[in-house]
């Protein structure tokens, strides 16, 4: 017998709350940091670009990575994998001082990102369908939105304060590991009765999501 699935609108805040951490801050938390990467690292507008670019090749990297069916039944421990990864390449950042280090970090923290939206999507997109709730992708998408928000404010806080850009970083994997702890919750477990693990409900093949 299988347990119980979480209801469609706690999914739904689980969803937000692993894209508000997987897009709003591991993606762009750089953004409002790298002013004060520029002036106490002496990085050049070049080298910023560089940095950008690596995340965005670890996001393509990882999108394509995560179709097919290979994951199918692990999309919960993928993703969690990924989400825990973020806080771990996000707090990496504020101890990182070199180019190399830098662009390898952002590599991967893309390419968790990616794995973090595609599965999580995954995930809630097949539980709305199979309770006819899709009117809630709405909220599992502004995460986004919210993540983006949330990084900016953290980082005109500590910037108020005079913090280094260093203590952004460190701020937001905090965030980001409370985060994890708060998405593992919400999910809960798929594990049924005689220990087998659950299977996510499948995507439909033959309607919009939107319908």
């Amino acid at each position: 017998m299988k347990a119980a699935s979480p209801s469609p609108l706690r999914l739904a805040f689980a969803g937000m709350v692993a894209l508000a951490v997987a897009m709003g801050i591991g993606r762009f938390v750089y953004t409002p940091i790298l002013p004060g990467m520029m002036e106490e690292l002496g990085l050049s507008a070049a080298d910023a670009g560089w940095i950008a670019s690596a995340n965005y090749l670890g996001y393509l990297v990882g999108a394509l990575a995560a179709v097919g069916g290979w994951a199918h039944g692990r999309e919960r421990l993928l993703m969690l994998a990924g989400l825990a990864a973020t806080a771990v390449l996000t707090g990496a950042m504020g101890l990182a001082g070199t180019m190399a280090a830098f662009l390898v970090i952002r590599f991967l923290a893309g390419l968790a990102s990616a794995f973090v939206l595609v599965f999580m999507s995954s995930i809630v997109f097949g539980h709305f369908a199979a309770a006819g709730r899709n009117d809630l992708q709405a909220l599992h998408f502004g995460g986004v939105g919210l993540g983006i928000a949330a990084s900016s404010a953290l980082m005109a806080i500590l910037v108020t304060g005079h913090a280094g850009w260093a203590a952004g970083w460190f701020w937001s994997a905090a965030i980001s590991a409370c985060a994890f702890v708060v998405v593992a919750l919400l999910l809960g477990s798929t594990a049924t009765a005689n220990g087998a693990d659950g299977r996510e409900p499948a995507l439909p093949k033959d309607r919009s999501l939107m319908k």
